[in-house]
């Protein structure tokens, strides 16, 4: 019964938290946190609540549906929408407040860990929040809000990358280059195998719940994906959070994904509210003057920090220097990873309840400050723009033209076959990850249900093997493709190491080199299996035994392994092609939506919505704008025109008929 009477605790809270926000425009994440700190087992002169254990595994819940919710929203298909300036922005404010996090860890007195942790916390801006405020102020379609998600999806990738190293930190207590490399490694691996495996097999379980029509048979269908990837990470040595988030993101490349987001979403907001009020619930920190002192400058560091290197990334990334500042006045806050992250640091040991206590009560101060700083940021860049130093200005009005030349530059005439080896290496380096997550999941299995394997199973120099043969052989498919794959790159670098010369004599020197370039690709990956097998094989004469094994099985099924892997490539391929369901729409009378392509040579480029003045010529409207740098939804007037833009307009027939005329005679064709 107490934990009934907690949640309902809870929830109550919470529905008056949102209404009270709402009345306040405020965010509702703000209203959770307090209703959560008031009626907290620590809050004077008594409590509410008094079980943390069970407030614990609420909040735990609440991570887990909120990470598949930011995993659903993150989609591989952004990644290619993602461009350059946002991943320079991202990369530059990361590395700028873990730095400065860690630092200020350190002035602070705390000790090392707790620093570092501090460092992450402060890295990461909120998702949640800045998508609900920019909604609620009518600000998803402007420049820099493209910018901004953009930054938020790389920042998502980063965070997981970093919940991973920091758990292996804090469980091993070591922080050198070697073991951060190794902990990079398995990340990698285990993010690429999830997400393969996952495209191979999620679809076709979604199609076979979908078809039953039954809308609970698919939401127990995802739910039991999302727990089954949770348990799976922790199993293997992840955190929870990260299990779920990439179930959601290989949910969102289905297509019932719009589907399965209206399901989930009141059981994602129901558990939302209760990991964010069960945060507040958790904050302990005695707010003593030096508490309240320490908790101020953080938030501090978190606004004005943000604001230069976010605002830094985006100028050195190519933004201009409007779109730069309001994207970093934008991403000036903590929000929910901070929270995860800090939980992690408890969970290991590593931390106290003070950091996260200081993480929830930063967030919450950040979060306040978010729409203010979101509402200012126009005026301080027309501030910047004005009255900044000239040459300065200047330098950042002409940087972007220049750094667009520099992309765009041809090269030498090896351009091409350069590109080439980039992409065979980027393809060698999936496939390695896909090679090693079998085996370093069945160490990972090995260790977590050793004990529970029956007697025989449990002998070290067997029942280990037995394991590494089973990674091996879900892996075979893989390793063959690699090996195709890397003589293939071998045989292009010895072509343009030796262009040139008598035919007899270029082709002796290219069969050496790539000779010896799959030479020492062999003994290099020989030392690599080694090395990560090392945890199941107790000997390298096991390990030599089980190799030639694997040598006999691929070169009596190399034909089956060839198709295999050519079957899972077509099949990832239509994955990540299918268009998701977005649902009918009739739209009323005969009215229609037509698009048209703006030409090279149009006398509209340039120009803004305001200035072409359609609706006035013809009475239809411009709801949308697609263009290489990402979509704009129902554009404001002061939006302008670039060429190669695709203009989405709707009207009823006449009134398309006229506005096709007044295209063509502007050099724009329909689409």
């Amino acid at each position: 019964m107490d934990l009934i009477q907690d949640l309902a605790l809870i929830m109550a809270s919470a529905a008056v938290a949102t209404v009270i926000c709402q009345r306040l425009k405020q965010p509702v994440v703000l209203g959770y946190i307090l209703a959560g700190v008031l009626i907290g087992p620590n809050t004077p002169p008594f409590s509410f609540v008094s079980n943390k254990e069970e407030i614990r595994t609420l909040a735990e819940l609440g991570v887990i549906l909120l990470m598949f919710s930011v995993g659903l929203h993150f989609s591989f298909r952004k990644l290619k929408e993602v461009g350059g300036v946002a991943v320079v922005a991202a990369l530059v404010e990361i590395a700028g407040m873990f730095f400065l996090g860690q630092r200020l860890g350190k002035f602070l007195g705390w000790a090392p860990m707790e620093a570092l942790f501090l460092g992450a916390i402060l890295s990461i801006s909120s998702t949640t929040i800045i998508a609900k405020v920019l909604e609620s102020m009518g600000l998803l379609r402007p420049g820099f809000a493209r910018l901004v998600f953009g930054v938020l999806i790389v920042e998502d990738i980063l965070a997981i990358a970093m919940m991973g190293m920091l758990t292996s930190f804090g469980t091993t207590g070591q922080m050198s280059w070697v073991v951060a490399g190794e902990n990079l490694l398995k990340l990698a691996a285990f993010f690429v195998s999830v997400a393969v495996v996952g495209f191979l097999l999620v679809p076709r379980l979604i199609r076979l719940a979908s078809r039953t029509r039954m809308e609970e048979v698919l939401l127990i269908t995802v739910l039991g994906l999302i727990f089954a990837g949770a348990i799976l990470a922790e199993r293997l040595g992840f955190s929870v959070a990260l299990g779920a988030f990439l179930v959601g993101a290989v949910l969102a490349e289905v297509k019932e994904v719009n589907r399965i987001e209206r399901m989930v979403a009141p059981v994602r907001d129901l558990f939302s509210a209760i990991f964010f009020t069960s945060s507040g619930m958790l904050i302990s920190f005695a707010l003593t003057p030096s508490g309240a002192a320490e908790v101020a400058l953080i938030a501090i560091v978190v606004v004005v920090g943000k604001i230069i290197f976010s605002t830094l990334g985006g100028l050195l990334g190519g933004a201009d220097l409007r779109t730069a500042v309001r994207a970093g006045m934008s991403l000036a806050q903590i929000g929910e990873f901070s929270f995860i992250l800090a939980g992690l640091g408890m969970a290991l040991g590593v931390t106290g309840e003070r950091l996260y206590s200081v993480a929830v009560m930063v967030s919450a101060l950040t979060t306040l400050t978010t729409p203010y700083l979101i509402r200012g940021s126009e005026g301080a860049a027309q501030w910047l723009e004005q009255k900044g130093p000239r040459w300065w200005v200047d330098f950042w009005k002409f940087y972007p033209s220049w750094l667009q030349s520099m992309h765009s530059a041809p090269g030498d005439r090896h351009h091409l076959a350069r590109e080439f080896i980039r992409k065979l290496v980027g393809q060698l380096g999936l496939q390695l990850a896909l090679i090693t997550a079998p085996i370093l999941g069945a160490a990972g299995l090995w260790e977590a249900y050793r004990d529970r394997l029956p007697e025989p199973m449990r002998v070290e120099w067997w029942g280990g093997p037995l394991f590494w043969l089973g990674g091996a052989l879900l892996a075979l498919p893989v390793i063959w493709a690699f090996l195709r794959k890397y003589h293939a790159l071998a045989m292009l670098i010895s072509e343009l190491v030796f262009p040139r010369g008598s035919r007899e004599e270029v082709g002796s020197a290219r069969k050496w080199a790539t000779f010896l370039f799959c030479g020492v690709g062999v003994v290099v990956g020989g030392i690599y299996l080694v090395v990560i097998s090392s945890p199941l094989l107790p000997s390298g004469k096991i390990l030599v035994g089980l190799m030639g094994v694997l040598i006999v099985v691929g070169f009596m099924s190399h034909k089956k392994l060839v198709e295999l892997y050519a079957r899972g490539q077509s099949t990832i391929r239509e994955t990540l092609a299918t268009t998701p369901d977005g649902g009918e729409v009739r739209l009323p009378g005969d009215s229609a939506v037509r698009a048209y392509r703006v030409g090279e040579d149009s006398r509209l480029i340039g120009r803004t919505l305001r200035e072409m003045d359609l609706r006035k010529v013809s009475g239809v409207v411009v709801v949308a704008i697609e263009r290489a740098g990402g979509s704009v939804v129902s554009p404001g007037p002061e939006e302008r025109l670039e060429k190669g833009d695709e203009l989405f307009v709707f009207g009823e027939s006449g009134q398309l008929d006229l506005a096709g005329e007044f295209f063509r005679d502007a050099g724009v064709s329909e689409a």
